[in-house]
């Protein structure tokens, strides 16, 4: 029992991390740690409004999560993703033939 929560507070610090990294990257913050505590009242005004007990996290996890992340992360985003690389590569291919 006492391993599932160290791997999961080691889970959740790497996600933390990643997402301050990205946002610092993304809006080119200078100090990343300026962003911990927004983000980290973000996160936790978020996991105390989607689910009040356990079994409602449940259901989230199996009834609406697969049709608002699953679907579009692993069908919808690297279809489009595809379909724009495909088309550069045309694009490129017409540019380099015509000259």
């Amino acid at each position: 029992m006492i391993a599932l929560v160290i791997v999961g507070f080691v889970k959740i610090s790497v996600f933390f991390y990643a997402v301050i990294v990205g946002l610092s990257t993304l809006f080119k913050v200078k100090r990343p740690s300026a962003l911990t505590y927004p983000v980290g009242t973000v996160i936790l005004f978020f996991s105390l409004t989607i689910a009040s007990n356990f079994q409602e996290h449940l259901k989230e996890g199996l009834t609406i999560m697969p049709v608002l992340l699953f679907i579009p992360f692993h069908v919808v985003i690297p279809f489009t993703l595809l379909c724009i690389a495909f088309i550069k590569h045309r694009i490129k291919k017409q540019t380099r033939c015509s000259h």
